[in-house]
């Protein structure tokens, strides 16, 4: 069984490893970081200027069933806006079975935002460049040109190249969210 005490840190080894610069960090450091980012951060906020608001549960102040944890009466924190590069499609509608009533396609939405932007707003703490803790959860749900949106991916398990420069610095995480309708959400 593993030792409690070493649950969550790192062997030495890795922060060895991480220590020195190598690869992409000898040529890109924090000062053309600033500079990627600023300019990414200038095209989306006062350029584009798009934006959504983002409605989070919660948690504490509201009841969840105690056996399901799952509730219809759900309490908000302040709605807040955040910019970003935003994209929306629809769905087709379908049937729900051959010669069935039709079910209208929803709309999906995905918005791309800094995490410089989402740390200035205290949703996200950003450790080692690396490690993102964020305070916008699977669930939570966003508003955008009068339709409502429930987040289906945060963007928390985001490493990769498409977000990160060369894999190595992430700038960014892609929210990804799908239409509701009025009985999931009470402003509709």
């Amino acid at each position: 069984m593993s030792d409690l005490n070493n649950i969550g840190k790192k062997p030495q080894e890795v922060e060895d490893h991480n220590s020195s610069p190598k690869g992409v960090k000898m040529f890109f450091g924090d000062a053309e970081a600033n500079l990627f980012g600023s300019l990414g951060r200038e095209v989306t906020e006062d350029w584009l200027k798009e934006s959504f608001l983002l409605y989070r549960i919660d948690l504490q102040k509201t009841d969840a069933h105690p056996l399901y944890g799952e509730t219809k009466q759900k309490v908000y924190k302040e709605p807040i806006e955040v910019y970003g590069r935003i994209n929306t499609q629809s769905e087709d509608s379908k049937n729900h079975f051959a010669g069935g009533p039709v079910k209208r396609g929803h709309g999906m939405m995905e918005a791309h935002v800094y995490l410089e932007h989402l740390q200035e707003l205290g949703l996200v703490t950003k450790e080692n460049d690396q490690d993102v803790v964020l305070d916008l959860k699977i669930g939570d749900f966003l508003e955008f040109k009068g339709q409502f949106f429930r987040i289906i991916e945060d963007g928390y398990a985001q490493i990769n190249n498409q977000n990160a420069w060369a894999g190595d610095r992430r700038f960014y995480i892609t929210i990804k969210a799908r239409e509701v309708d009025e009985d999931q959400f009470n402003a509709r």
